[in-house]
């Protein structure tokens, strides 16, 4: 009998289970990731797929410090507060521009500009407010999270310590035009700078002053918003620049221009080199007010000011120089020939030509040179000059500088004019000059026109017997490093004069007694000798004349030669000149016991080797 068995059940191993419990598990991670992957993280991960480049973004390297020739700062470098916006976020928000404004206490029109300024990198943070006070800064970085689109950050800002009475010689910092921009990359093949300096020794030395941008290197999506940080390079600050001028000097002469409510000007030259101790014109303006970029309001308030405060008086408003240009016309005396220190002509009040006559200061009689400079006889120097003729008068003053420019490098100047074809051409219809011409030239009257820079610089000619020099502002450059890199910027020969060394000696003399016993009495300094000339150059009728005094110190060895002008202000030897002696004064007493600009560059820096 066959036996049917039913098939045995085996026995649950669990082994068998385990192979689709890791699928299982090993389904579900996966299936987890997609999701995390595809749903939670899909907006991240296309903005990641999207980002397609690097970009670099420049950081504003720390400008150049600029000092006096003994180490006085006049021109620093300090962290200022900048608040910066995104231009795209804030178009989508205009409502925190209006917040921004309201804690700065700025014009939100004026933040407006700077944002659309920078909307070529609309996704990117420009700068829209430089300069914000610490409490200011604070508040808006607190509720940094409610101002969608603002920052605050700090970058190197130029600041001035002294800024009126160095405008007209440093210019000022501030954002560049498509001019300026245009001439940095032709001249110097350089990237722009955010800022660029604006006139004066600030623009004259941009390339030694801008340093080497920073760089900032972002990675951004396709649509140019930033994502990370990926490094940082830092920026080179400019180099140092010593200047020649004396700071106490240049304070002076703007304080007592500015407490006695005169337009005028005071310039200051050694005669040794042409290194110019100090350039001053009054009225001034504060070249901080363009530190982050001026409103339109302030700065039409400058340059609508009827006083022309940012005109620079020094180089760039010539005016008739009065009796200073005889001492002009007694060089072109030499040079003709016909000067003679104990020749004389005779003066009865005035020098007659035909039926017009030009008054003298006084009835001097029979008087020889000397005698004619200490007491500004018109009728002396009139009768060289028309003597002379008015080609060789043109000739001579030409020789010494005037009508040109003396090469400053802060540029601007105006040549000043002489009686000449070009001033006929400009000035007269018909064409035809006058005896009188001449005459009145020969006094520094009429077609004469000179700047203070020319005038102090023909004192700097008489000073150094023939000889003068460009004059320049800054004595040296020093490296940004480590200050081990100094460079002392030579002197230039500008106008030589070849007469014998007996005329020089007596011209010399005369304007000593100028200020010992003539017109300059009040330029009188106890215990020194030091020589000097008046002007009083005459123009509108009913108008008070312009005030000259020209000079140099001392009388042997000169250290300094100057010209003070004021406008409309009465003679030379009342305004002027007590002007002068004050400056030369203070300076001769500081270099007794001062270094000099060559001892302050040496003692900053180890010699070049």
């Amino acid at each position: 009998m066959s036996v049917i068995h039913a098939p045995k059940q085996p026995d649950l191993d669990a082994r068998l289970l385990v192979f689709p419990g890791v699928m299982a598990v090993a389904l579900l991670a996966l299936f987890g990731r997609l999701y995390y992957f595809q749903i939670v993280k899909a907006t991240e991960l296309n903005e990641r797929a999207e980002a397609s480049e690097q970009i670099s973004i420049d950081s504003l390297a720390p400008r150049g410090l600029i000092v006096d020739r003994r180490g006085k700062m006049v021109a620093g470098v300090r962290p200022e507060i900048v608040v910066k916006g995104v231009p795209d976020v804030l178009r989508k928000h205009p409502e925190v521009l209006d917040q921004v404004a309201e804690i700065l206490g700025a014009d939100k029109k004026r933040l407006e500009k700077k944002l659309n300024d920078g909307y070529w990198r609309k996704h990117l943070p420009t700068p829209i407010y430089v300069g914000a006070s610490v409490a200011a800064g604070s508040k808006l970085a607190e509720i940094a999270d409610t101002l969608p689109g603002i920052s605050v950050d700090t970058q190197p800002m130029r600041f001035y310590p002294d800024p009126t009475s160095f405008s007209h010689v440093l210019g000022y910092v501030w954002t560049p035009n498509p001019n300026e921009e245009k001439r940095i990359k032709e001249e110097f093949q350089l990237k722009v700078p955010p800022y660029v300096g604006k006139g004066g020794i600030e623009r004259a030395y941009e390339l030694d002053l801008m340093g080497t941008l920073g760089r900032e290197y972002i990675e951004v999506d396709a649509r140019q918003r930033p994502l990370r940080i990926m490094g940082r390079d830092s920026g080179t600050p400019g180099k140092k620049l010593v200047l020649s001028l004396d700071a106490n000097l240049q304070k002076l002469a703007t304080t007592m221009l500015t407490e006695q409510g005169f337009k005028g000007s005071a310039v200051a030259i050694d005669p040794r080199n042409g290194e110019v101790l100090c350039l001053v014109s009054n009225p001034t303006f504060d070249p901080s007010l363009f530190l982050g970029g001026i409103s339109e309001h302030e700065y039409a308030s400058l340059k609508d000011d009827p006083n022309l405060p940012m005109m620079n008086r020094a180089v760039q408003t010539p005016l008739a120089p009065g009796s200073t240009f005889k001492i002009v016309t007694a060089i072109a005396a030499a040079k003709a020939g016909i000067w003679s220190e104990t020749g004389t002509a005779f003066c009865a009040g005035g020098f007659t030509l035909g039926s017009k006559t030009f008054k003298c200061l006084g009835h001097h009689g029979s008087v020889s040179f000397e005698r004619a400079m200490e007491k500004s006889c018109n009728t002396y120097f009139c009768t060289l000059g028309y003597r002379m003729g008015r080609e060789k008068l043109v000739e001579a003053a030409e020789s010494v500088g005037i009508a040109s420019r003396t090469g400053i490098e802060i540029g601007g100047e105006d040549p000043g004019s002489l009686p000449n074809d070009k001033w006929l051409k400009r000035n007269r219809k018909p064409a035809v000059w006058f005896g009188g011409d001449v005459v009145n030239g020969s006094i520094g009257q009429g077609a004469v026109g000179a700047t203070p820079l020319q005038m102090a610089n023909l004192m700097a000619l008489v000073a150094n017997n023939g000889v003068n020099y460009v004059p320049h502002l800054v004595h040296a450059t020093v490296g940004p490093v480590d200050g081990s890199k100094v460079s002392v910027l030579p002197s230039k020969e500008s106008h030589r004069v070849d007469l014998p060394t007996d005329f020089w000696v007596s011209l010399r003399r005369s304007l000593g007694r100028v200020i010992e016993s003539g017109t300059a009495r009040s330029a009188a300094i106890p215990g020194l000798a030091w020589g000097g000339k008046t002007g009083s150059a005459e123009q509108r009728k009913g108008r008070l004349t312009h005030s000259w005094f020209v000079g140099f110190a001392p009388l042997e060895n000169p250290t300094i030669a100057i010209c003070v002008r004021v406008e409309e202000a009465g003679h030379g030897g009342e305004v002027a000149a007590p002007i002068a002696r004050e400056l030369v004064k203070r300076y001769l007493a500081s270099t007794a016991s001062k270094p000099s600009a060559q001892a302050a560059t040496s003692a900053m820096s180890p010699p070049v080797r």
